[in-house]
C-alpha cells in the first residue's frame, strides 16, 4: 500500500496560502485538522500491522488445536476399538457355560480390570476433546472478530490514503499551473533587464517585484510610459491564466516620513491595479496593499540598499479552493 509523505504535503498547503489574513487563518484550521488525520492514518496503519501479525499469531494457534483435535479425535477411535474388543471378548467368556466360567474366574477379573481402565481412559479422551472442541470455537469467535477489526482497519486507511492521493495530485497540479505561468511571465517581460523586474517563485506563490525606476518617478504615483508597457504585458499573462489571485503591494524606503511612505506606497498600488484592470485583468482578482518601509528586502544604510527597497511587487497566488474541498470531505 502507497504511503505518502503526509508532512512535505502539509507544509505545501500551509505554505501556499496566503491570499488573505482570513484564509490564512481559516485554511490553518484547515490544515490542522488533515495533521489530525493524518495522525490517525498513522495510528490506524499500526493498529492494522498489529492486528495482522496477531491473527498469524491466532491462525497458527488455530491450526495446532485442529492438529491435536485430530490427533485425540484419532485416539478416541482407537481406545474405544481396544474397548469393544475387551468388552466383546468378556461377553463372549461370560456367555460360557457356567462350568468354564468358575473355571477361569482369575481371567474374567483379569478381564473386568482391563475393561475398566480402558473405560477411565476412554472418559478422560472424551473430556479432553469435549475441552478442546470448546476451546476451537472460543478461538474462531475470537479469530471471527479479528478479520472484523483487521477488515475495519483497512477500510478507513484505504480512505485515508486515498485522500492524502488526491491532495497530492491536487498540490501537483496547483505547481504546474505556477510553473506555465512563471514561463508565460517569464517569455512576455524578456525585454527588461533584471534590474528593472524579476520574477521568483517560492512558498506556492510567484512574485513579480519592478522597481521604481521602470514604474515611478521619485516621490510620484503616475505610472510612465515603459512601466504600463510592462504591466500590459503582465495584465497579457493574468488574463490567460484565471485561477490565480492578484496582490499589488507598494514599498519605499526610509527617507520622508513614516505617514508620507504609506500614502505614497499605497498610491503607487492602486495605480498599478487600474492600469493591470484596464487591460482586462478582473478587478474582483485584484487586491492593493501598501506596506511604506516595513518590508525592506535590504538595508536601507546604503543607496543600493534603498533603490531595492523602492519597488512594487506583484504576489500571484492559486486559488486554493479544490485544496479546501479535500480537506474539507
Amino acid at each position: 500500500m502507497k504511503i505518502y509523505p503526509v508532512t512535505a504535503i502539509l507544509l505545501i498547503i500551509l505554505l501556499g496560502a496566503c491570499a488573505t489574513p482570513q484564509d490564512t487563518t481559516e485554511l490553518n484550521e484547515q490544515v490542522d485538522y488533515y495533521k489530525d488525520q493524518a495522525l490517525q492514518a498513522d495510528s490506524i496503519r499500526t493498529e492494522y500491522r498489529n492486528l495482522e501479525e496477531e491473527k498469524r499469531l491466532v491462525e497458527v494457534e488455530l491450526n495446532q488445536m485442529m492438529n491435536e483435535l485430530e490427533r485425540l479425535r484419532a485416539t478416541n477411535i482407537s481406545l474405544n476399538r481396544s474397548y469393544q474388543e475387551v468388552l466383546s471378548k468378556f461377553n463372549e467368556q461370560i456367555n460360557q457355560n457356567q462350568e468354564v466360567v468358575a473355571t477361569t474366574s482369575y481371567e474374567n477379573l483379569t478381564l473386568q480390570q482391563q475393561l475398566a481402565q480402558k473405560q477411565t481412559m476412554l472418559d478422560e479422551r472424551e473430556r479432553k476433546l469435549a475441552q478442546t472442541e470448546y476451546e476451537l470455537r472460543d478461538k474462531q469467535r475470537t479469530l471471527s472478530m479479528m478479520e472484523y477489526n483487521y477488515t475495519e482497519a483497512k477500510g478507513v486507511l484505504g480512505q485515508k490514503d486515498a485522500r492524502i492521493e488526491e491532495l497530492e495530485s491536487a498540490l501537483a497540479a496547483q505547481k504546474l499551473r505556477l510553473d506555465n505561468l512563471k514561463q508565460s511571465i517569464d517569455q512576455a517581460l524578456t525585454g527588461f533587464s533584471s534590474d528593472e523586474l524579476t520574477v521568483t517563485q517560492k512558498n506556492g506563490k510567484l512574485y513579480l517585484s519592478m522597481s521604481q525606476n521602470l514604474l515611478f518617478t521619485s516621490g510620484s504615483e503616475d505610472i510612465d510610459w515603459r512601466g504600463k508597457q510592462a504591466l500590459m504585458q503582465v495584465a497579457e499573462a493574468l488574463k490567460n491564466n484565471t485561477d490565480f489571485q492578484v496582490m499589488v503591494e507598494g514599498h519605499t524606503d526610509t527617507d520622508g516620513t513614516a505617514s508620507r511612505n504609506w500614502d505614497l506606497s499605497v498610491l503607487r498600488a492602486t495605480s498599478i491595479v487600474k492600469e493591470l484592470t484596464k487591460y482586462g485583468v478582473e478587478p474582483e482578482r485584484i487586491t492593493a496593499a501598501g506596506r511604506g518601509f516595513y518590508a525592506p528586502v535590504a538595508p536601507n544604510n546604503t543607496q543600493q540598499g534603498k533603490a531595492l527597497n523602492r519597488r512594487s511587487e506583484i504576489v500571484l497566488t492559486p486559488k486554493l479552493d479544490d485544496l479546501y474541498q479535500i480537506i474539507q470531505n
